[in-house]
């Protein structure tokens, strides 16, 4: 999810002060760019801070979770690891990544 915004206007800082006043039951980390809100072991969301924009996205909270996933990819092909993601974990991912983006789009968005 892509959320405009006005260059400059948000901080990292300011970001982890809102979500985790918004949200405290989730717990909030960062890895390089990275900002991560965890819901749990499996459903997190990543946002990264552009410019003029923030990108807001599902995706594994930990790097353990995406290598095992990358592992089963190449271990298994990529047709059963799909099905498996697209049915287990996609709609969790984009239920939570909506949660995020709609707090974000009300806090920064234009």
């Amino acid at each position: 999810m892509k959320i405009s915004i006005t260059p400059g206007s948000v901080t990292s800082e300011d970001l982890q002060s809102k979500l985790e006043t918004k949200f405290p039951q989730y717990p909030f980390s960062k890895r390089g760019h990275f900002s991560i809100l965890k819901k749990t072991n499996t459903v997190g969301t990543k946002i990264l801070i552009n410019k003029n924009k923030l990108l807001v996205f599902g995706d594994f909270p930990t790097q353990k979770g995406t290598i095992i996933f990358i592992v089963l990819v190449v271990l298994l092909g990529f047709l059963i690891p799909l099905i498996v993601y697209l049915l287990a974990f996609h709609p969790k991912m984009k239920k939570f990544e909506k949660e995020i983006g709609g707090f974000l789009i009300e806090e920064y968005g234009l």
